[in-house]
């Protein structure tokens, strides 16, 4: 396993304030045959600097400075300078147990697997640890079919396996990249990158295996969270629902893995109405907003197409309103804060 190189890839872009704290839990990893590569991705502030500083103290690490086109372009740029066995990508925002490579290379070796998953803190912006995902899977290894009936649905939408489908909780084999031509959609062009550009991955995944740790914090720094309403939304999020059924469809998937990529747009639907809601327009304002998309004849298609009577009692409710086109119960049952109640 020691010959083994890992090739990790941290795309940067205005983080100065905890690049240095991501940059330390990688060069610090218990296994130590590393290529870390830092991608520059024209950032702003004193991170180009941060990141030569950095590779003159650590032999181990590239830096590529590049023209800014979005995290997806950047991860791709260290996709194509890896020069590991294995690869992963984790946000610069972020950070990871010590012992993250070294656990996860071994797992995926000892399985002969294409790509190894595992688990998350959710940290908040105080750096306290509000919940951790430690994958609850019923074995370790999955192959074949199992990967698109049991695997990937419930990597799509998080539930009780407690799977993300996030590219940052993943090992990756370079010979299944390289074999696939595989690379990041930009989430310019489709939100959810990851959920799209991992669906297509995965269509050619032989043997994935869980590690049941969690090792990546994953921090709700300032920034990474709003309630400003976005007029594009609800749009960019039909835009992911159309491009991922598509790639469903490309790849042959089955019915497990269209229904969590309608889950997920029903989340994210109502993430949206949510930030209506919450927003400073007028009542009038938010309702007519509402209404719009509750009306809206895309939604509509996609539940008559999609189950919607999964999630909670009150996720059930408010998706039947919808259905029924009822804009006044929607309306009140966001207001009067369902969603925050489990929604």
């Amino acid at each position: 396993m020691l010959n083994k190189k890992v090739t990790v890839v941290l795309p940067i872009y205005n983080v100065e304030k905890y690049l240095d704290r991501s940059v330390k839990s990688i060069v610090e990893q218990t296994y130590t045959n590393l290529e870390i590569i830092l991608v520059d991705d024209g950032s702003p502030d004193m991170c180009p600097q941060m990141c030569d500083e950095w590779a003159r103290k650590d032999k181990r690490i590239k830096v590529i400075h590049k023209k800014n086109a979005g995290l997806g372009m950047a991860r791709n740029t260290g996709i194509d300078n890896a020069s590991g066995d294995y690869i992963c990508f984790f946000d610069s925002d972020d950070y990871v147990a010590i012992n993250t490579i070294e656990k996860t290379l071994t797992s995926i070796e000892r399985n002969n697997a294409d790509v190894a998953i595992f688990g998350f803190h959710d940290i908040d912006m105080n750096g306290n640890v509000m919940q951790t995902f430690i994958p609850n899977t019923p074995k370790e290894v999955y192959t074949g079919r199992d990967i698109q009936n049991k695997l990937l649905p419930n990597m799509i939408s998080l539930n009780e396996m407690n799977l993300m489908c996030s590219a940052c909780m993943m090992m990756f084999s370079m010979q299944l990249i390289r074999k696939s031509k595989w690379h990041f959609v930009s989430e310019r062009e489709i939100i959810s990158e990851d959920v799209y550009s991992l669906i297509d991955l995965y269509a050619y995944v032989e043997t994935a295996n869980v590690v049941p740790e969690a090792f990546y914090s994953y921090c709700r720094n300032e920034g990474s969270l709003t309630r400003k309403y976005r007029e594009d939304r609800f749009e960019k999020i039909k835009t992911y629902y159309n491009k991922c059924t598509e790639m469903c469809k490309k790849h042959g998937y089955n019915k497990n893995v269209l229904q969590q990529v309608g889950d997920t747009y029903f989340s994210y639907t109502i993430g949206a109405l949510k930030q209506i809601v919450m927003s400073s327009m007028a009542l009038g304002e938010k309702y007519k907003k509402v209404s719009m998309i509750v009306l809206d004849s895309h939604l509509q298609n996609t539940i008559r197409e999609v189950d919607i009577k999964k999630g909670s009692k009150a996720r059930k409710i408010l998706m039947d309103a919808m259905k029924h086109k009822n804009c006044i119960i929607a309306f009140i049952l966001i207001e009067l804060g369902c969603i925050k109640n489990g929604i």
